[in-house]
């Protein structure tokens, strides 16, 4: 057993300090039903405002602000204590004994609710991380299926520096819808996806195997990386531009009108003088590119 594991053996899992702190919790919460029952209908609107109090003071405890919840209880038991002592020398009135007890509730409260909790903010943090950590390390896009904008950015990476060596032609073409807002307010949001799902499938039946086609964004964008120069890149266009105006690829979609889905298209070929392996500015020209295709 390793360093690590003794600790976390010494320690528990914490699940006796969370039934403690649970009991605690639900013990106040029983102390103020039977305060309320015992003393009667003159203390009623006192007995429901200690225990809006506490529920309140519990709330912001969940909620992860101990320090709010410990004022909420600290101001509660002050003012409630305040109020008495001012009755009992001022006034010389008496109170049923059993309502003292609401000076310690809340405290009792926020202690045993903090000490529940305990055992569960570590975990939450952890799925946090855990969580951050997968989306940073997720490829695919999950609506096309296929590899998203970060793999994009490593691939053609790759492939600069495979050109660079062999004196061999790369271009980067970038497709994107030409009304995305537009589509977005008239078509549902299953059937903008599968807008997106076809426009993808166009693409990939398109192009050659050995090109590589890449979901950008959430919006229908995609990338292309072309093992050939822009003369066979502009083939690749003329392509694509004959099929999408060919409504049988969306057929099936909306079943009120007819989806007409319009790409401004932007491309390049990657010249080593200009760009010296920065896959960045490489793409930012190309996506000036896809501006100036109105």
């Amino acid at each position: 057993m390793d360093e690590e594991q003794r600790r976390s053996a010494a320690k528990g899992d914490g699940k006796i300090v969370s039934y403690i702190g649970i009991g605690m919790m639900l013990l106040a919460f029983i102390l103020a039903v039977v305060i309320t029952a015992s003393t009667g209908s003159d203390y009623m609107a006192q007995n429901i405002v200690m225990t809006v109090a506490l529920a309140i003071a519990v709330v912001v405890t969940i909620a992860g602000y101990l320090t709010i919840a410990i004022i909420v209880a600290a101001v509660s038991t002050v003012i409630f204590a305040g109020l008495k002592i001012y009755s009992l020398i001022a006034l010389q009135k008496a109170f049923p004994p059993i309502s003292f007890l609401w000076i310690i509730l809340p405290a009792v409260c926020v202690v045993g609710i903090a000490l529940y909790i305990r055992r569960y903010n570590p975990l939450t943090l952890e799925n946090a991380l855990l969580k951050k950590q997968i989306a940073e390390l997720v490829m695919i896009d999950p609506i096309t299926g296929l590899y998203n904008l970060r793999s994009l950015f490593m691939d053609i990476q790759t492939q600069i520096s495979y050109a660079e060596r062999n004196d061999s032609p790369i271009s980067l073409m970038i497709i994107r819808l030409r009304y995305p807002a537009e589509m977005r307010k008239v078509l549902k949001t299953s059937q903008y996806e599968k807008v997106i799902k076809q426009l993808s499938l166009l693409l990939v039946d398109t192009v050659r195997l050995e090109d590589r086609v890449y979901s950008i964004d959430e919006n229908g964008g995609f990338g292309i990386i072309l093992t050939c120069d822009r003369d066979g890149t502009k083939i690749v266009e003329n392509r694509l531009r004959e099929k999408l105006a060919d409504p049988k690829w969306f057929e099936g979609i909306s079943d009120k009108q007819q989806i007409r889905t319009e790409v401004k298209i932007g491309y390049l070929q990657y010249e080593k003088e200009k760009y010296n392996r920065n896959a960045n500015e490489f793409k930012d020209d190309v996506e000036e590119e896809v501006n100036y295709d109105v």
